[in-house]
C-alpha cells in the first residue's frame, strides 16, 4: 500500500518542480505555441462566416462559427496538455525532457485525455451551477477531487472515466498534500492574475509577456502535480527522481 507522503517530501516537490522547470524551459513551448495557433484559427473564422444581410441570416453562421471554435479550442487543450503532461513525466523520470516525450504522450493518450477532458467539462459545468448554493464548494470539490486526472490518463495510463476515478480516490486519501496544492495553485493564480494586468497596460509587449509568464505557471503546475502523482502512486518522489 502506498504511503502518504511527509511534510517534508511534499515540501520538496515544490522545490524540485521549479529546479526542474528551469533545467526543462522548453517545457513551456508547447503551450505558447499552441496558444498562439489556435488564436490565429479563431480569428480567421470568425470573418468567415459573418453574415450581416439580415436581422436573422447570421444566426447560422454564429452557430457554425461557436462550433469551429469550440472544435479549435478542445483540439488546442489536447495539444497542449498532452505534450505538457508528456514532458513533465519525462524530467521527473529522468531529469530532462524533449518535444519528443509530448509527442510521444500525444500519440499514445489522446483517446483517454479527449475522454477524460469532456467528463470533467460535464462535471464542471455541473459544480458551476451548483456553486451560487453551496457557497461556491461545489467548486472547491471539483478542483480537489480533479486535481489528478490528466497525470491518471498520461502517466497512469487510465482510461478517461478511470482517470477521474483514481484522481478522486488519491485526492481523498492524500487530502493534505493535495488540499496545500490547490491552494498554492490559486494563490499563484492570483499573483500571476495582477501580473498580467500591468503587462497587458503595454499594447504588443505586454500580451507576448503574459502569454509567457502564463504558460511557465501552467508548466510549474503541470510539474507539481505530475510529481506529486508519482510520488504518491510510488513511482518516484522529489528526493529519487533526477
Amino acid at each position: 500500500m502506498t504511503q502518504t507522503p511527509n511534510a517534508n517530501a511534499t515540501r520538496g516537490i515544490y522545490g524540485r518542480s521549479w529546479r526542474l522547470l528551469r533545467s526543462n524551459w522548453l517545457i513551456v513551448v508547447p503551450g505558447l505555441v499552441v496558444g498562439a495557433v489556435s488564436g490565429i484559427v479563431t480569428q480567421l473564422l470568425l470573418p468567415v462566416n459573418a453574415d450581416l444581410s439580415g436581422p436573422l441570416a447570421d444566426v447560422p453562421a454564429s452557430i457554425a462559427t461557436t462550433l469551429a471554435v469550440n472544435v479549435v479550442a478542445i483540439v488546442a487543450a489536447l495539444l497542449s496538455i498532452a505534450y505538457t503532461t508528456g514532458m513533465a513525466n519525462a524530467a521527473w523520470e529522468r531529469g530532462t525532457a524533449t518535444f519528443a516525450d509530448g509527442r510521444r504522450a500525444l500519440q499514445r493518450d489522446t483517446g483517454r485525455i479527449l475522454v477524460a477532458m469532456l467528463a470533467l467539462g460535464l462535471i464542471g459545468v455541473v459544480a458551476a451551477l451548483l456553486a451560487p448554493y453551496t457557497a461556491l464548494l461545489s467548486l472547491a470539490a471539483y478542483a480537489f477531487l480533479c486535481l489528478y486526472t490528466m497525470p491518471s490518463a498520461v502517466v497512469g495510463e487510465r482510461n478517461g472515466l478511470a482517470a477521474i476515478a483514481e484522481s478522486a480516490r488519491m485526492a481523498y486519501a492524500y487530502a493534505l498534500p493535495t488540499l496545500l496544492t490547490i491552494l498554492a495553485i490559486f494563490a499563484i493564480g492570483i499573483v500571476v492574475g495582477i501580473l498580467a494586468a500591468l503587462v497587458d497596460l503595454m499594447p504588443l509587449l505586454g500580451h507576448v509577456l503574459s502569454a509567457i509568464v502564463l504558460q511557465a505557471v501552467v508548466a510549474y503546475v503541470t510539474l507539481l502535480v505530475v510529481g506529486l502523482y508519482r510520488a504518491e502512486r510510488g513511482l518516484g518522489t522529489a528526493e529519487t527522481a533526477p
